[in-house]
C-alpha cells in the first residue's frame, strides 16, 4: 500500500471528527439552547481549522504535494494541541481549580478576524466560562468535549507519526 492511500483514509477520519463535534456543538446551541462561552467558541475555531487543514494535507497528498504538507502538518498539531488546551482550562474554570476571572469576554481572534460578526451563529459567545449546567450521563459536556479532543489530538499524532514513518520508510 502506497504512502498515499494509507494516510489519506487517516487524514479523511481527522477531517470528519472535526467537522463532526462542530456540528454536535451547534446542534447543541441551536436546538437545545446551550449557549456558548468564549473558551468553547475558541475550541470552535480549533476544530474548524483542524477540519479544514487535514483536508489540505488530503488535496495535497492526492497531487503529491509533500512540500506543502510540511508546512500544514505543523498546523494542523498546533490546533489539535489548542483544541485540548483550551478545553482543559475551560474544565479547570468549571470545576473551580481556575478563577472564572482568567476568560476572557473577548476570542483571542476577535479584534484581528470578527468571525463574530460575520458568523454569530458558529462564532458569538453568549455564556460564561465556568458556568456550566449542561451535562450528558451525569457529566459536564466540557469533560466529554475535553475527553473527544484528547482522543482527537491523540488521532492526529498517530497519524503524523504514521506520515513520517512512512516518509522514511
Amino acid at each position: 500500500m502506497t504512502r498515499q492511500k494509507s494516510i489519506i483514509p487517516l487524514l479523511s477520519i481527522i477531517a470528519i471528527a472535526c467537522f463532526a463535534m462542530l456540528g454536535g456543538a451547534l446542534l447543541m446551541q441551536h436546538l437545545f439552547a446551550w449557549e456558548p462561552c468564549t473558551l468553547c467558541v475558541q475550541i470552535r475555531l480549533w476544530l474548524l481549522l483542524g477540519g479544514v487543514l487535514s483536508l489540505f494535507i488530503v488535496a495535497a497528498e492526492a497531487v503529491g504535494q509533500r512540500w506543502l504538507t510540511l508546512i500544514l502538518w505543523p498546523l494542523l498539531l498546533a490546533a489539535g494541541f489548542m483544541a485540548v488546551f483550551d478545553n482543559s482550562h475551560l474544565v479547570l474554570i468549571e470545576t473551580g481549580i481556575m478563577e472564572s476571572f482568567s476568560c476572557s469576554p473577548f476570542p483571542f481572534y476577535a479584534f484581528y478576524l470578527p468571525l463574530h460578526e460575520y458568523l454569530p451563529g458558529i462564532f458569538m459567545s453568549a455564556g460564561v466560562c465556568g458556568q456550566n449546567d449542561y451535562a450528558i450521563l451525569g457529566v459536564s459536556f466540557t469533560s466529554w468535549t475535553l475527553l473527544s479532543v484528547t482522543l482527537l489530538f491523540a488521532f492526529i499524532l498517530f497519524v503524523a507519526w504514521r506520515a513520517v514513518g512512512k516518509t522514511r520508510g
